[in-house]
């Protein structure tokens, strides 16, 4: 066994959280003994520990490809509708894809993610993951399907190890801190200048998806890890410096109240500390994650 630290991915940046994530479950997929947990090293960085001998980029490269010659989570939305792309189905056409995936253990559990078939916004479309950050133009899987043909083993090595600094081209699903750039605050115009993305990371990000499954309550959608509504809608999550597993990494990003634990109730439970979010909603409906705070 051995214990790799992943320099790239800080806690507290909700991209970086969603990497790491997204890193141990790929590599969980060929080796269950994997294991994640967050060091102290001036910032919070996982650390993994696998007993695959290989270089941990090469493992994400092997399983990127296999996503590549054609997987149930995403196979539907090569070339379709833009609804489709952004996942905004008519509900009995969702209904229909989660029926379709069923058998597949993995695409199902994306699915299960991507939203729930119950739940639809005001035009009567299926109400998707808290995580659909995209409006207008950019369609959520679109930028998936982007990233997972555009990543290459530099772009995993950028992701895991640092420094992240992106390129331009890929489209982005916008999970990174702090990606809104106000024109207030800035001497300049930003609508013209194209962002750097990461795309290692959001291509690893996605991948922690099914660790984040919808629910509906009543006719709205509730994703793991957020609460509140409008602007006071936030994403909570965790920061563990006991080794778990993918199974139990489920469990600790699921818990109710993560907020209000107090700090023996932490510790008990091997949590270090919890950061939180604001997402932050544009007129035109794109999102973004405001700076995170340690609470």
């Amino acid at each position: 066994m051995r214990e790799v630290t992943l320099t790239g991915c800080e806690a507290s940046n909700p991209l970086g959280f969603l990497a790491a994530l997204g890193t141990l479950r790929v590599v969980a997929r060929s080796d269950p003994s994997a294991r994640l947990r967050w060091v102290r090293e001036g910032r919070w960085l996982p650390a993994i520990t696998l007993a695959a001998p290989d270089d941990l980029s090469r493992i994400l490269l092997a399983d990127l490809e296999r996503w590549r010659t054609g997987h149930p989570a995403l196979d539907f939305a090569e070339g379709a509708d833009r609804k489709i792309q952004d996942l905004k189905h008519p509900p009995d056409e969702f209904r229909l894809l989660m029926g379709q995936v069923a058998h597949h253990a993995e695409a199902a559990a994306f699915v299960a993610a991507y939203a729930t078939g119950v739940a639809v916004d005001g035009t009567g479309q299926t109400k998707p993951t808290s995580f659909h950050f995209t409006a207008g133009q950019q369609r959520f899987l679109d930028a998936v399907l982007t990233a997972r043909d555009a990543v290459a083993e530099s772009d995993l090595k950028e992701a895991l190890f640092g420094p992240w600094v992106g390129r331009q081209g890929p489209k982005d699903t916008r999970w990174q801190a702090s990606y809104e750039r106000s024109r207030a605050l800035l001497p300049f115009d930003p609508s013209g200048e194209k962002a750097r993305v990461v795309v290692g990371a959001v291509w690893l990000a996605f991948q922690a998806l099914p660790f984040f499954p919808t629910a509906p309550v009543g006719a709205r959608v509730v994703t793991t890890g957020f609460a509140g509504r409008g602007r006071r809608e936030r994403f909570t999550w965790p920061v563990w410096n006991v080794a778990l597993g993918a199974d139990e990494i489920r469990v600790a990003v699921g818990l109710a109240g993560l907020d209000d634990l107090t700090h023996l109730e932490r510790s008990a439970m091997g949590i270090a500390t919890v950061f939180q979010a604001r997402v932050v909603r544009s007129s035109q409906g794109y999102g973004s994650f405001s700076a995170a705070k340690p609470l």
